[in-house]
């Protein structure tokens, strides 16, 4: 067996969102491999490897160009 510790941090998701409920929290835990990361929204888990988190800060920065 190998037993493996995860960095991981989270905070309270309301100061974020203002959809969320009052006890809504965010956790972020990076995989053991160091690859990705494990995104939980209370019951609802996205897996993003570095490539796919960086794709979408990128996506979600870009403005539509001035006609």
């Amino acid at each position: 067996m190998k037993f493996q510790q995860r960095q991981s941090v989270y905070t309270n998701l309301r100061q974020y969102c203002h959809m969320a409920k009052a006890d809504a929290i965010v956790m972020v835990t990076e995989w053991s491999n160091g690859e990705g990361w494990d995104i939980a929204f209370d019951n609802k888990i996205i897996s993003l490897t570095y490539g796919e988190l960086q794709a979408i800060e990128l996506l979600t920065k870009v403005k539509q160009p001035q006609e």
